[in-house]
């Protein structure tokens, strides 16, 4: 259904995939006025077994009031699937929003991922999956480059390894989780090339899920690769504190987003 906010446009839960699932949804918020020729992607967390879609609308509203067109997508959870599903889901996702960027309004390279806690390991992923590699491929992935122009990660999981990994047999099923080989390809830090875009992460000092040390050790892998990195600690900002635009962690941490995607995007 289409609904008109102050400054956006809004079509919530739009499916993305003929398969019918019914968190295979997409929420699109167009700005009311003209656009500055940019695409926001969002991914909620929630451990990879919930949240939901809609937790991001009040920074998409932020984000519209600035120009952006903005999405933000669900997809399939823990116990039903594994991770290789929830890849299928945002990479059909990812398709979906760039087969309409003329509808849309917006340059189909000029796309940010932004995901929070579990949705920041989805963006990691996306960023960091090749065109040709066959991870998350599916008849619908139209656009095989699922890749974002910029990757914002809140508070993210960018290694599994450095977590507890009692729970990868859940996350990435039992043969997956068991394989030497394959296991490490489900953390973004043991995928990087060095072709990779512009990564901001942000995370609090008062984090103790997705700690800062963790957020340094990726920042590290990144330029030693080359890549570019951005890492911002937020201070008394607590773990999953950045659905919104109202509580001082999020105004302190809005700014240094801002500016990266402004500028990742070549937004003026």
């Amino acid at each position: 259904m289409a609904t008109s906010g102050e400054n956006e446009l809004r079509t919530c839960d739009i499916p993305y995939s003929s398969a019918g699932h019914e968190l295979q949804t997409i929420d699109v918020f167009l700005p009311a006025g003209e656009g500055n020729g940019a695409c926001i992607f969002f991914i909620h967390g929630g451990g990879w077994s919930g949240g939901d879609k809609a937790g991001w609308h009040t920074v998409m509203e932020h984000f519209c009031d600035l120009g952006y067109v903005c999405t933000s997508v669900n997809y399939r959870l823990m116990p039903q699937v594994h991770l290789k599903e929830m890849l299928q889901d945002v990479r059909v996702a990812m398709s979906w929003v760039k087969q309409r960027a003329g509808q849309y309004g917006f340059d189909p390279p000029r796309i940010a991922a932004y995901g929070s806690s579990a949705g920041g390991h989805l963006v990691g992923m996306l960023a960091t999956i090749a065109p040709e590699d066959e991870l998350g491929i599916t008849d619908e992935v139209l656009i095989r480059d699922t890749r974002p122009q910029a990757a914002v990660c809140m508070c993210p999981v960018l290694s599994l390894p450095r977590y507890n990994e009692a729970f990868l047999p859940e996350l990435l099923g039992e043969q997956w989780a068991s394989d030497p080989d394959r296991a490490p390809l489900a953390s973004p830090e043991y995928r990087l090339t060095g072709e990779e875009s512009p990564f901001l992460i942000v995370v609090g000092d008062a984090d103790t899920t997705t700690p800062i040390a963790a957020q340094q050790a990726f920042r590290d892998a990144l330029e030693a690769k080359g890549s570019s990195a951005q890492l911002e600690i937020i201070s008394a900002a607590e773990h999953g504190a950045f659905y919104g635009v109202t509580s001082q962690p999020q105004k302190d941490a809005l700014p240094f987003v801002e500016r990266f995607i402004a500028n990742a995007l070549a937004v003026r």
